[in-house]
């Protein structure tokens, strides 16, 4: 493989023979690690996947007329965009204590 300038990174394409081993997608995340001094894994990043495993096996139900709603789970304080992420009861918008500040993990 060859290594290759994208923007201000390095990049790599994956052999064919790695893709279809891996079942790759366009747009599916992997995880690469350092498996030796000039050697590394590539693996099928299954962190979401194991989330969503954890979260339907949890049993938590929604509250009785919650629906998800897009433009208000996107809605900032300042209108501009995303901050607390809240859903919708009966259409309407509810907000009873302040917004939640997000950290990023990492």
């Amino acid at each position: 493989m060859q290594v290759s300038k994208w923007g201000n990174s390095l990049a790599i394409r994956l052999p064919q023979s790695v893709v279809e081993a891996l079942q790759l997608k366009e747009g599916d995340e992997i995880e690469i690690s350092v498996a030796g001094a000039r050697d590394f894994v590539v693996d099928r990043d299954r962190r979401r996947e194991r989330a969503l495993e954890i979260l339907r096996n949890s049993n938590w139900k929604f509250p009785a007329g919650w629906k998800f709603d897009r433009e208000a789970a996107n809605q900032r304080e300042d209108g501009q965009g995303i901050e607390d992420g809240r859903g919708v009861e009966d259409g309407h918008s509810h907000r009873s204590s302040p917004p939640r500040r997000r950290r990023r993990a990492g």
